[in-house]
This record gives C-alpha cells, sequence and structure tokens, in this order.
C-alpha cells in the first residue's frame, strides 16, 4: 500500500465513487438553483467576516467588531476564494460547497475500499464488497438529508467534514509508517480543524487516545515510554497551536476566549435524548418517533464503542496499525463525547443534526462496518437469509431518506434554500420598505435594532444592533437608556432569547408603528 496522498487520487478501485460524487455535485446545485446557496445568521458572520479579510485584512464581522464566537479558519478559507476568482461567496457559494461534497464522497469511497473487511483478508471477496456494501452506503451519503443540509448552506462544517477525512487517511499513514512526517501532517490538519470550528479539538482528542492506544510503540518496551510521551507532546503542541493564536486573538481584542458563553441549561439526560432524537432522525424505522430517543443513543455509543475495543485488542495482538474503520469509530467516541459534555456545561442551543453531522459518516460506517465479515463468516445456509435481511434494510433506510428529501424538494424548488436567500426573506414587505425608505428608519442620532440584523445588513445594506438578549441586562440597559430608537421586527425570526416589544413598551413610549404583512417597524422614544 501506498502511503501517500497521492493514492488518494490515483487509486484504480475508487471509479465506482466518481459517479456518486458527480450526483451529490448536480444535487447540490440543483437544490441552490432557485434562489441561490443557503444563507443563515451564521452564514452572513462567516461572509461578512470574509469579505473584511479580503477588502481590509481584517478579521472582523458586518458589524466591524472582532469575530470571536466562531474561529478564523473557514472565513479565511472564504477570502482565498474571493481572491482566487473574483466573485462572492454568494456567487460561488454552489460550485464550492458542490465541489466539497463531492470531495467528501470521493474520500468516503477511497477509505471505505481500505475497511479491514477487505485489507485483512476476511473472506470478503471485492465483487460482494462493492455491491453488497460500498455501493449502498455511497448512495445513503448522496442522498443523506444531514449531508444534504449542511452542504447546501454556507457553514464551516462543509470544510470541517473533508478535513475529518483528510485525518482519518492521516493518522492511518502515522500508525503504519511511525514517522515524525507523518506524525506532524495529522498535526497539521488537526490544527486547520481547529481554527474551521471550536469543535476541532475532538481532532486532537482523537489523535491522543488513539496515539495512547498504539501498539507500534508499546509502553513494555525500554525507552518506548518516553518516546511515545514524546510524540503525543508533539502532536498536541503542534496541533493546537493555531487554536491558540486564535484565542490569544480573541482575548486581546475582546477580553475573552471564544465570546460570551452562559453556563448550560439542559442536563446531561436532556442531551442524551436529543443526541438519540437526531439518530432517529437518520433512521428509517424512528424517524419523528423520539420515546426511544434515550435508548437509540446509549445503544450506539455502546455498540460502536464495543466493535472499536474489539479491533483494538486485534490490532495490538497482531501487531499491526489501525484499520480505517477503527480510527472511524474512535472519532465517533470522541466527538460524541465532547459534544454531549459542551452542551451541558455551557449553553448551547438544542443538539441538532447540523451540529452532529461530523458524526453522520463515523456512525453509518462504525455501526455497519462488521456487515460484510459477519456474512462472509456466516454458516452458508445463514447467507441467504442475512443478505434478504440486508437488502430490505437498505431498502428502508434508503426510502426513508428519499422521502425526507422529497419534502425538502418540495419546498426548496419553489422558494429557495431556507434562510436568507429564501423567497420569503428576498421578497419580504418589511424588507423592501427598509430598503427603499432608510431615511425614514435612520432617526438622527438613533439606533436601529433588530431580531434579524445580519438579515438586514445582507439583504437592506443597513447596520443595526441586535435587540438585547434577556439574560445580559447590561445590554438592556444600554439598549433602553437611548432618547429614541428603532426596532425592525421579522415575524420569521422569533427568538425567544431576546426581549420582546411588551417589555420595550415598559419602559419606551411608542410614538409609532408600521405593519407590513410580515413583520413591524417600531418607533421608540422617552417617556415624557
Amino acid at each position: 500500500m501506498k502511503y501517500s496522498f497521492r493514492s488518494l487520487l490515483s487509486s484504480p478501485g475508487n471509479y465506482d465513487a466518481i459517479l456518486a460524487s458527480a450526483a451529490g455535485f448536480l444535487i447540490i446545485q440543483a437544490w441552490s438553483r432557485h434562489g441561490g446557496i443557503g444563507v443563515t445568521p451564521d452564514s452572513v458572520v462567516y461572509m461578512s467576516t470574509a469579505i473584511n479579510i479580503h477588502a481590509h485584512g481584517v478579521i472582523n464581522d458586518f458589524t466591524n467588531l472582532p469575530v470571536m464566537d466562531f474561529p478564523a479558519g473557514y472565513p479565511i478559507f472564504l477570502s482565498g476564494i474571493m481572491t482566487f476568482t473574483g466573485r462572492s461567496c454568494l456567487e460561488f457559494g454552489p460550485v464550492v460547497n458542490g465541489l466539497l461534497f463531492a470531495g467528501l464522497i470521493w474520500i468516503g469511497g477511497w477509505i471505505m475500499d481500505r475497511f479491514a473487511a477487505v485489507s485483512s483478508g476476511e473472506g470478503v471477496s471485492r465483487l460482494w464488497y462493492r455491491v453488497g456494501y460500498k455501493w449502498p452506503l455511497l448512495l445513503f451519503i448522496v442522498l443523506s438529508p444531514c449531508l444534504l443540509e449542511v452542504y447546501s448552506m454556507l457553514w464551516s462544517e462543509t470544510l470541517f467534514l473533508v478535513l475529518s477525512l483528510l485525518f482519518v487517511i492521516a493518522c492511518h499513514r502515522y500508525f503504519r509508517v511511525h514517522t515524525i512526517s507523518a506524525l506532524l501532517l495529522a498535526a497539521a490538519i488537526a490544527g486547520i480543524a481547529c481554527v474551521t470550528r471550536y469543535a476541532g479539538v475532538s481532532f486532537v482528542g482523537m489523535g491522543g487516545l488513539l496515539l495512547l492506544c498504539d501498539g507500534g510503540l508499546s509502553f513494555r518496551r525500554g525507552g518506548i515510554l518516553f518516546r511515545k510521551i514524546g510524540r503525543m507532546a508533539l502532536f498536541g503542541v503542534v496541533a493546537v497551536v493555531p487554536l491558540a493564536l486564535n484565542l490569544y486573538r480573541n482575548r486581546r481584542l475582546t477580553g475573552t476566549l471564544t465570546g460570551y458563553r452562559e453556563k448550560g441549561l439542559t442536563s446531561f439526560g436532556r442531551n442524551l435524548h436529543d443526541f438519540g432524537s437526531v439518530i432517529c432522525d437518520w433512521l428509517p424505522f424512528f424517524h419523528g418517533r423520539y420515546g426511544w430517543a434515550t435508548g437509540v443513543a446509549v445503544f450506539f455509543l455502546l455498540l460502536i464503542t464495543g466493535i472499536f475495543i474489539g479491533r483494538l485488542v486485534r490490532s495490538a495482538e497482531e501487531r499491526e496499525g489501525f484499520s480505517y474503520d477503527a480510527i472511524v469509530m474512535s472519532y465517533f467516541i470522541v466527538y460524541g463525547g465532547f459534544i454531549l459534555f459542551s452542551a451541558t456545561v455551557s449553553r448551547f442551543q438544542q443538539l441538532d443534526s447540523r451540529l452532529l453531522s461530523p458524526l453522520f459518516l463515523p456512525w453509518l460506517w462504525g455501526s455497519t462496518c462488521w456487515i460484510p465479515g459477519g456474512v462472509a463468516r456466516s454458516r452458508v445456509g445463514w447467507r441467504g437469509v442475512w443478505v434478504v435481511g440486508l437488502v430490505v434494510w437498505g431498502f428502508c433506510f434508503l426510502r426513508g431518506e428519499w422521502v425526507v428529501d422529497g419534502l425538502n424538494w418540495s419546498g426548496i424548488r419553489y422558494a429557495g434554500i431556507p434562510g436568507y436567500t429564501e423567497d420569503q426573506w428576498r421578497k419580504s414587505p418589511t424588507m423592501e420598505y427598509v430598503r427603499s425608505h432608510p431615511s425614514t428608519i435612520m432617526t438622527p442620532g438613533g439606533t436601529v435594532y433588530s431580531n434579524a440584523f445580519e438579515g438586514l445588513w445582507l439583504l437592506a445594506g443597513m447596520k443595526s444592533e441586535l435587540i438585547a438578549h434577556k439574560d445580559f441586562p447590561d445590554d438592556i440597559r444600554d439598549m433602553l437608556k437611548g432618547d429614541h430608537f428603532t426596532v425592525i421586527w421579522f415575524d420569521d425570526a422569533e427568538n425567544d432569547d431576546l426581549i420582546s416589544i411588551d417589555y420595550i413598551k415598559k419602559y419606551k413610549k411608542l410614538a409609532n408603528q408600521l405593519r407590513f404583512a410580515d413583520g413591524t417597524i417600531y418607533f421608540f422614544t422617552t417617556y415624557f
């Protein structure tokens, strides 16, 4: 086997992934055809930061304040594409996301060709492996509602997921050759992931776990102890340097490391239930049925952990490096534990498919990688039963994805991808009034507030402030101390974390209001 990334492109056995990659690319283009790439509030931050990097060399968002809630890696990536193409993020978004999705599928197919069931000679023929395992999973990946949602949006996960697969390949290479250069390559990819999403620290945890369990550098050998500790330290230092620089910059400019983080409000049990609810949505039999969500989460966490331990024991006995599927499963364990811990100790949005999207491929592969070898080792009389059962399961899984994709497409086809590029936002009567009457909104000496201030900047070119958060008394006080201000309220941007219009009315006089089909513009003054 070649231990070079060249083999990723020259592998003769991965031609079947070309069609799947092309299909993934074309689906993203079709979904983006009506209104363009999907844009959410996070996307606006990424885009505006990329524009400021490109034009002014500063990592500031559309408010011209330093970005701290998100690391700088993804905006820098977007800025680089802007420089190379001379086009805006909205213009190149569908093509770049389509290419990233195609790359994810291609690399995923390359990795599947090297799973232990084939590479270790478990009696599985390559033809049966492709037809009975690889091709169905490629189809599941292409039609995955989770992945299609991610790659139809301008989100950092689009790059992060590709980095996760490259990191798997880099780790596998290191555990085969044990060279410093291979270790530094894996650490560099982990470092890039850390400044793409803060959750990239899970790459560091995964690498540390695998280095600790590496049978190639056993603790039992004389002198190996210090060598293993040294390599773990080297990997950790190189991997966290980019993140440390990003955090230092945040601390110096804003006084915080990753923005203002609040204490967690949801229990571990509730987060575990939400974790399982997402997996239920990925499954064909439990979609929308969350009564067993906690049990589903525990089942898959234990199942994949158990399979990983089994692979770990085998690699130790045979003194071989980790298989690709074992490395993938270690990421499911580490990232799953990280996200559950983070959501419990700090205030998080409810765990959803986007937050858990880095787990989709590890979950799919980790819970099914045993199937080819299991079927090959089963008695001849039982193989037919296995095949029939797997065909039924695969059909149900595919049908579940097809139904969800069909429902999503029915809206996307006519209105665009949900978000600020959707028709209801682009053709918003409230937004249209703001675009055509800016002088009416911008009263002299007054501030404009909104519950969709990102959308105002994107669609109307107006700078405004976010309405004060309920849990930040200082922000509420600063907002209400103004003699007069304007609030642009969009009905579709309802946010229970912000103070309400009724709350503002208790402290300010409503001088005037303009009501539209999808929102209201309020003009407040001080009580006399």
